[in-house]
Parts: C-alpha cells; structure tokens; sequence
C-alpha cells in the first residue's frame, strides 16, 4: 500500500445508485427465499411428529439429530433476517448517496447563479 492509499484518495467518490437498486433486489429475494426454506423445513418436520420412535435406537438418532436440524432451522431464519437487514441499510445508504448529490446540485447551481450575478 502506497502512502497515498492508507491517507485516501483524492478521487472523487462515485456511487452508481441504479445499479445498486437491482443487487439489494436480490438480496430481498435471497433473504425471503432463506426465510421461507427454514420456516418449510421447520413446518415439515413438525408435522412428522417423532417418527424416530421411543426405543434406544430412536434416542440415539435424535440426540445427534435434534442439534444440527435445530441450528439449520436457526441459521436460515436468522440469515434471512440478517439479509433483510442489510438489504434494508443499503436502501437508506442510496437514498442518503441521492440526498447528498441533490444538495451539492443545488448548492452548485446557487453558486453558478451567484458567480452569474456578480462578475
């Protein structure tokens, strides 16, 4: 890393607001999809009950089942909902991005006015 890198760089910022409207789209749909997959996979297994059974065989299968079936349950929801999150933070960072090009384009054409008037 050069100097001027690890200082910043004196080039301009520039954020293509139109292109990151379709990506945070996406995420939208991952993170629903994800939501949707855990709430199915938690539904299906419900409505199976215990089919393991009660005997010993079906005690062992169930304490090394019943950790990871309940982690692969909680990560997809949590995980969509994480996904929403940030889908949701860079819809504010693009309206933010636009609030501040709006300001600084009336700001330069109050500047230009002024500079128009005053020779």
């Amino acid at each position: 890393m050069t100097d001027d890198q690890s200082q910043g760089s004196s080039q301009p910022l520039r954020v293509d607001t139109d292109k990151l409207r379709p990506a945070i789209a996406k995420l939208q749909k991952l993170a629903s999809n994800l939501t949707s997959a855990g709430e199915s996979l938690e539904n299906v297994s419900q409505s199976y009950g215990q089919p393991w059974g009660n005997d010993k065989t079906g005690e062992q299968f169930y304490a090394q089942y019943q950790g990871p079936h309940g982690d692969v349950i909680t990560a997809a929801l949590q995980g969509g909902k994480g996904l929403n999150t940030a889908a949701d933070q860079a819809s504010d960072l693009i309206w933010v991005f636009e609030q501040v090009e709006e300001q600084a384009g009336s700001a330069g054409q109050y500047l230009k006015s002024d500079t128009d008037q005053n020779p």
